[in-house]
């Protein structure tokens, strides 16, 4: 019973060292990485929700083409860029439908 008692013991110490040391390198990595170990999941949670990953896909489709070259027609007749330019643009934007 005794050696029973000592194993549970030195097993449970063993855990509780475990869990303290695994707590400890995950608090070091989250400074590390700039975030702050009580609120990273938060932090995170906003960085996933901002990024670019999750925002709705550009249209496809003879509407975007409109808004492509209309764009493409604006950057011409404001003289951002030259016909060749523009002519170039534009067979692109009709190449990439």
């Amino acid at each position: 019973m005794v050696i029973a008692f000592i194993v549970f013991g030195v097993l449970f110490i063993a855990a509780v060292v475990f869990i303290i040391m695994a707590a400890t390198r995950n608090w070091r990595a989250a400074k590390n990485a700039g975030y702050d170990p009580l609120a990273m999941e938060t932090q995170m949670a906003a960085q996933v929700m901002n990024s670019k990953l999750l925002q709705p896909a550009e249209p496809s489709g003879a509407g975007a083409l409109e808004k492509r070259l209309a764009e493409i027609d604006d950057l011409r007749r404001r003289g951002v860029i030259s016909e060749a330019e523009h002519a170039q643009a534009r067979a692109q934007a009709l190449r990439d439908l």
